[in-house]
């Protein structure tokens, strides 16, 4: 009914309207802009759904990431990649709409493969898709939708999946060759388990720096965790503090969070007692007293560049990419 409107108003054939309003045929100059003008006018709006089916796209892709509804703090590392995502797209037609899954649940299980099943009801183009671990049913999901796909900060081993993930090993090995470097031998390690590759990853950068200096590995200071919580870094940094070590490095932001607070609570004399560093970088890390010696992921920029990654395979790249980003050591005082 709209576009009958705009013709009349413009004096133009419905089919000229249709053809100006969608850019799908050639219209001169003059009559697309008799037609937009009217358009604007009587705020018309096209039939999303119409287009979809007409042009096989919706441009739309979808970012598919970990959630844990009892810890929305775990969510801050992705909604800085979600930034760079949009800072993308802002330069196509493209949008983007966010799904997600509780990592509490198993990789293969329903309510995990349900994130990614929604995106074909949603018609998306293309997916950026953080996996939840190495467990390959929720890839196999995505191959059977023959939709392109990014995997994004952390791969799955053994896969050639387009993927953009940050160098975790070699943050945590300057991490923790910081702490050894500063005096440091009794040196915990808290973080995730290494069924996710970014955990694994991290643990690798420990056991690394501590081989390298000739430091010994104690088991008893090593703890792996399958949920992220302040509440869970806190008890596990008392746990830690119990076993008489001299520093933590904590490979999670959120871990680290409450780690730093159980360090304060029990009185303890950062960095000269006990020494700390964390992982990912945040406002409230230059903040507090002292400030936190933390690993940089270049979230935004991983963001950005799977987004470009997507547009590439979008266009017609059939080839597989995959681009780790370097991080870094950013010193402030606590270390």
């Amino acid at each position: 009914m709209s576009i009958k409107k705009i013709a009349e108003m413009t004096g133009l054939s419905t089919a000229t309207v249709s053809y100006a309003l969608n850019d799908s045929k050639t219209v001169s100059a003059q009559s697309k802009e008799r037609v937009l003008k009217a358009a604007k006018e009587i705020g018309y709006r096209p039939n999303a759904a119409a287009q979809m089916l007409r042009t096989q796209r919706s441009n739309t892709i979808a970012f598919v990431i970990p959630t844990d509804e009892s810890n929305p703090n775990a969510n801050f590392f992705y909604m800085d990649v979600l930034m760079g995502i949009r800072k993308k797209l802002n330069e196509t037609d493209y949008d983007v709409i966010v799904s997600n899954y509780d990592h509490a649940f198993k990789a293969d299980s329903e309510r995990s493969l349900r994130a990614v099943q929604v995106c074909r009801k949603q018609w998306v183009d293309g997916i950026l898709f953080v996996p939840s671990s190495e467990n390959p049913a929720q890839l196999n999901v995505l191959r059977e939708m023959n939709v392109p796909f990014v995997l994004l900060d952390r791969r799955v081993t053994g896969s050639d999946y387009s993927c953009v993930d940050s160098d975790n090993e070699q943050g945590a090995f300057e991490a923790v060759s910081l702490l050894i470097k500063n005096g440091r031998k009794r040196i915990g390690f808290l973080g995730g388990t290494s069924s996710v590759t970014t955990g694994a990853q991290r643990y690798l950068g420990y056991v690394r720096a501590l081989e390298k200096n000739g430091i010994a590995y104690e088991s008893e200071y090593v703890i792996q965790e399958k949920a992220f919580s302040t509440c869970i870094g806190r008890e596990r940094a008392k746990e830690l503090l119990s076993k008489k070590v001299d520093a933590i490095f904590v490979a999670d932001n959120t871990l680290t969070m409450g780690a730093v607070m159980q360090l304060r609570d029990a009185g303890v004399d950062i960095p000269t007692e006990v020494a700390i560093i964390g992982y990912d970088d945040y406002t409230w890390m230059d903040m507090i007293a002292p400030p936190l010696t933390t690993v940089k992921q270049q979230s935004y920029h991983m963001g950005y560049v799977a987004a470009e990654m997507l547009m590439r395979k979008l266009n017609g790249m059939d080839t597989d990419e995959r681009i780790t980003l370097c991080t870094r050591v950013i010193e402030r005082k606590s270390h």
